[in-house]
């Protein structure tokens, strides 16, 4: 098979945080071999990067791409099914679209793959998959068929069961229904073996998801966790991971009052595992290097951002062994940026897939 060549780029070290002149050979859709700049290499293509800086692709750890088509009205939004009570029955595979446009300002961003979980309007919602952003069937496109159930707590539950019933849910009655659907679950799956994510703003929304995780004896991923700097002392004895953000977003709720990027800053400090998110559409997909331009600025390390958009985000969905960092025999899912990936003037140069070119600035 014919050998890719991508010369003399600045590629980032994981485990250093550093950026250092290699050479990456792709081969069959995979990483063959790193390179130092003064070894031999067979190439029938070859990509001079020169000046140019590599990393893995980015990673949205908690999107609706695919599910609530941009510029498209009702008729685009598949990611909430209003009468379906047992959500957990539900794969969001079944309604995501690979021709949403988003997918091309995905790669045009950068970001080579997402997680997708449905709306935050179901208390209790579809199972989860992680996707590549590029291909013409979700079939392809799959990195994760079923990685967890994803629930819902706060204002916009609250809201779309008024809307459906005209009768109020209170916080007690979605942390009740969360409970049943996971006691419904445990008779019928194991629950050690996917994940559970919480969407959760408030502090009594992040104290219900945690006390909900103590009665089952589960680890649970946070979504969102907008007010978590005011609870830090919550999670000390709590085997918790957060996926954060976006905090690019309007504040249009009441639940997002304190919403600001120091939410990234209290997790490093507090050295809770968390990646980041834009929960497109709700920010753009195109955001996502955004969110870490502001982790930066909030005083968060650049090594923790970049692993927190890659390997970190890639170990979170169960995906390391298959993408997320440049090591051999992973796909060969990177980005070539002009400038350092976290200057907000970055422009992603050259974004792959699997060893294939999906997006090219020219």
């Amino acid at each position: 098979m014919a050998i890719t060549a991508i010369k003399n780029a600045n590629v980032y070290d994981h485990d250093t945080g550093d950026f250092s002149k290699q050479t990456v050979l792709i081969e069959n859709e995979k990483i063959n071999a790193i390179l130092s700049p003064n070894e031999d290499f067979p190439a029938h293509h070859l990509i001079d990067a020169t000046g140019f800086y590599l990393t893995p692709g980015l990673i949205d750890t908690c999107s609706q791409i695919g599910l609530k088509e941009i510029g498209i009205r009702w008729e685009g939004n598949d990611g909430y099914e209003p009468h379906e009570e047992n959500g957990c029955e539900l794969q969001v595979i079944d309604g995501i679209y690979p021709f949403d446009n988003a997918f091309k300002d995905a790669v045009a961003s950068g970001v080579t793959a997402a997680h997708i979980v449905s709306a935050p309007e179901s208390v209790v919602g579809a199972k989860t998959s992680v996707i590549h952003t590029s291909g013409k069937t979700v079939d392809e496109m799959l990195l994760n068929k079923n990685l967890g159930y994803s629930f819902s707590m706060g204002d916009i539950p609250k809201n779309s069961f008024w809307e459906k019933t005209k009768s109020p849910l209170t916080r007690m009655g979605i942390a009740q229904k969360i409970r049943t659907a996971l006691k419904n679950l445990q008779s019928t799956a194991n629950l050690q073996e996917v994940l559970i994510f919480i969407r959760a703003h408030r502090t009594d929304d992040i104290a219900t998801a945690i006390r909900i995780a103590d009665e089952f004896r589960l680890p649970i991923i946070l979504v969102h966790a907008t007010e978590y700097p005011l609870v830090t002392s919550l999670t000390k004895d709590h085997q918790l991971s957060v996926i954060a953000g976006p905090c690019f977003q309007p504040i249009e709720r009441g639940e997002l009052q304190h919403l600001d990027p120091s939410l990234y800053s209290a997790l490093f400090k507090q050295e809770v595992p968390f990646t980041f998110a834009t929960d497109h559409p709700v920010s753009s997909v195109t955001h996502l290097q955004l969110e870490a331009a502001l982790a930066l600025k909030a005083g968060v390390p650049e090594k923790v951002i970049l692993n927190g958009l890659t390997r970190d985000a890639a170990k979170l969905l169960m995906i390391d062994q298959l993408t997320g960092s440049i090591q051999k025999g992973l796909f060969a899912d990177f980005v070539l940026w002009n400038k350092h990936p976290l200057d907000l003037t970055v422009r992603a140069v050259r974004t792959f897939i699997k060893g294939k070119e999906v997006y090219s600035w020219e």
